[in-house]
């Protein structure tokens, strides 16, 4: 499965474990691309945060990775699970569908 990592810093690093953070994130992120489980990743240009798509088995291994982001103790973290816009589509379409007892137009 897919998600969305979206991460934000909300705690200053101590200045004496910046130089360490940033060897320890840039460690993690080779190693997660390298395995294909960061298919894509980014820093928000000109703020203290960033975001990756991972492509995991489950939400567990997205919880193991997860709990080794260096940088987690400083920051907020947002995840989405993604689906194909085509399939959400078809679903919420079934749903309105049985909801209303008619057909969505599609």
């Amino acid at each position: 499965m897919r998600y969305l990592v979206v991460t934000k810093q909300t705690t200053p690093m101590p200045p004496e474990m910046v130089p360490g953070l940033f060897a320890a994130m840039k460690a993690f992120s080779a190693r997660y691309t390298e395995s294909g489980k960061i298919e894509q990743s980014w820093s928000f240009a000109g703020l203290s945060g960033g975001g990756a798509i991972l492509n995991v088995a489950s939400p567990e291994e997205l919880d193991e990775i997860m709990a080794e982001f260096p940088l987690g103790p400083f920051s907020h973290r947002e995840i989405y699970g993604l689906v194909h816009l085509a399939k959400s589509l078809d679903a919420a379409a079934k749903a309105f569908e049985a909801l209303t007892g008619t057909t969505a137009k599609h």
